[in-house]
């Protein structure tokens, strides 16, 4: 009987995390380089409230978006209450994986306007944007 309790727990608590993942996952959205480039564009009213960078402190200084905000994503969670929730958030970091993982965090704190820039500005830079040195 504890065997079959332990397995019946192991598959709620399996559910639940893939149904908090998916929850997150439809709350922001994925965005090309095109079109992160585009939110941020004149031609788009600048819609985009802040542009987050979540690489390390060196990783910034060598290149970054232009007027990009740095945030660790080691101390993200730390900085968070000084973000409005209702801001528009693009995000991005080297290749894609720490902004996703920051988006998820900033979607399951309320914020509702988080875009995931996918590729990073390792893309950005493929497509021939622009960057700070």
């Amino acid at each position: 009987m504890r065997i079959f309790q332990m397995v019946v727990c192991l598959v709620v608590l399996s559910y639940g995390i893939f149904i908090s993942e998916s929850f997150a996952r439809e709350i922001f959205n994925n965005v090309s380089v095109s079109e992160a480039q585009y939110m941020m564009s004149e031609q788009n009213n600048n819609k985009v409230d802040l542009v987050l960078d979540v690489r390390t402190g060196g990783e910034y200084a060598r290149s970054h978006i232009k007027d990009a905000v740095l945030i660790p994503i080691m101390i993200l969670t730390e900085k968070m209450n000084e973000i409005e929730r209702e801001q528009t958030i693009l995000v991005y970091c080297h290749n894609g994986n720490r902004s996703k993982t920051a988006c998820e965090l900033f979607s399951s704190k309320g914020h509702k306007h988080v875009y995931n820039m996918i590729g990073g500005i390792e893309s950005w830079i493929e497509k021939g944007f622009d960057v700070v040195e």
